[in-house]
């Protein structure tokens, strides 16, 4: 049985369309690459920014505490201010007497 004219027109169809559905499996496959390792780096920057968020939240209560033990300080040296200019005016006190 001999092929006609059309068998191998059939053919040669078939063929591209084959070759066709290859090139979209290959490209499937490497978008669904390309998917993967976007969603492994998206992954890694939500880590990142997690880890930055914290560092943060973690400085922050950290300037909290030290401008807390500088509003100490500064009550501090108010009251001994206060006690200074105390006992400078009782001296001057006694010592005019």
């Amino acid at each position: 049985m001999e092929m006609g004219a059309d068998d191998d027109e059939k053919m040669r169809i078939y063929e591209k369309a084959r070759m066709a559905v290859e090139a979209c499996d290959m490209e499937l496959l490497d978008k669904t690459r390309k998917y993967e390792e976007l969603m492994l780096e998206k992954h890694k920057k939500i880590m990142q920014i997690q880890q930055l968020e914290k560092i943060v939240r973690l400085k922050l209560a950290e300037a909290d505490m030290f401008q807390l033990k500088a509003n100490e300080a500064k009550q501090e040296v108010l009251r001994l201010q206060r006690i200074a200019i105390v006992s400078e005016e009782e001296y001057a006190s006694s010592y005019l007497r």
